[in-house]
């Protein structure tokens, strides 16, 4: 099912008019499109995030920060801030933390941040899901202990089989 449009109009800054329409050039999409695709970005995931001052990092920078840290310190990491703002983005959005809310926040954070790549796959009861990323084994170990915690509240821990530059993950 297609969502609902509406119609608006608005004064764009030209230098802003401009950057859209050669995104939109080089995507081979319409300026609406591109359009649309930023506005859903701070509707889904920029305004609701504000409330937790989203850092936007490249992705360089977030290697760097890993390479210096010890695994310890990246396990400690990962869980501290899988137990922090997902449980309450995904309450304040779906209204309770369950497996298939903890899949959507996933699914958004992909959407929306390039932390990672996600893909799923049902298949007899099981959800498998893959986040791919470029981070290298430390980013790995990170993406794991994060998951973790999202899911650790709701008794139904997953099934891990990292890799370098994946964290795939099983649920019944």
């Amino acid at each position: 099912m297609r969502p609902k449009t509406a119609t608006a109009s608005f004064r764009l800054d030209e230098s802003a008019l401009k950057a859209i329409q050669e995104d939109a050039k080089k995507q081979n999409v319409s300026v609406n499109t591109v359009l649309n695709q930023l506005v859903l970005t701070y509707a889904n995931y920029d305004r609701p995030m504000k409330r937790f001052h989203i850092l936007k990092l490249p992705t360089s920078s977030f290697v760097h920060i890993l390479q210096a840290a010890t695994d310890e310190a990246i396990i400690e990491a990962g869980k501290s801030a899988g137990k922090d703002v997902p449980k309450t983005y995904i309450q304040a959005k779906w209204g309770e933390l369950t497996a298939q809310n903890a899949l959507e926040y996933l699914k958004a954070t992909a959407d929306y941040t390039n932390l990672f790549e996600y893909s799923e796959v049902v298949r007899g009861g099981k959800v498998s899901v893959t986040l791919s990323h470029d981070f290298g084994a430390k980013g790995s170990l990170f993406l794991q202990r994060y998951v973790q915690a999202i899911f650790e509240p709701l008794g139904k821990p997953p099934r891990f089989l990292p890799d370098e530059n994946a964290v795939s993950f099983e649920l019944q």
